[in-house]
């Protein structure tokens, strides 16, 4: 079951670190320091979508290397 457990830790860290890579962070910080904010007259409602999606596929790429890790961590922890 450990050896299970980290190959799907690896593959749950190679398709995050992928998706990551492909969108992005996807937590966004201005350069100032503030946090990005739409403004809804300035752009049009299919690039805000667009954005949405890229961010939410960001989303799940970190979360999927953090069970990643967490698996290989288990599995680590269950060889024992």
């Amino acid at each position: 079951m450990g050896k299970l457990m980290n190959i799907l830790g690896l593959f749950s860290n190679l398709g995050g670190v992928l998706l990551l890579l492909v969108f992005g962070m996807p937590i966004r910080v201005a350069t100032g320091g503030g946090p990005v904010t739409w403004s809804t007259s300035n752009i049009s409602y299919q690039i805000r979508k667009f954005d949405d999606i890229y961010s939410a596929l960001a989303w799940i790429g970190l979360g999927l290397f953090v069970f990643g890790t967490l698996l290989q961590a288990l599995a680590t922890l269950e060889r024992r």
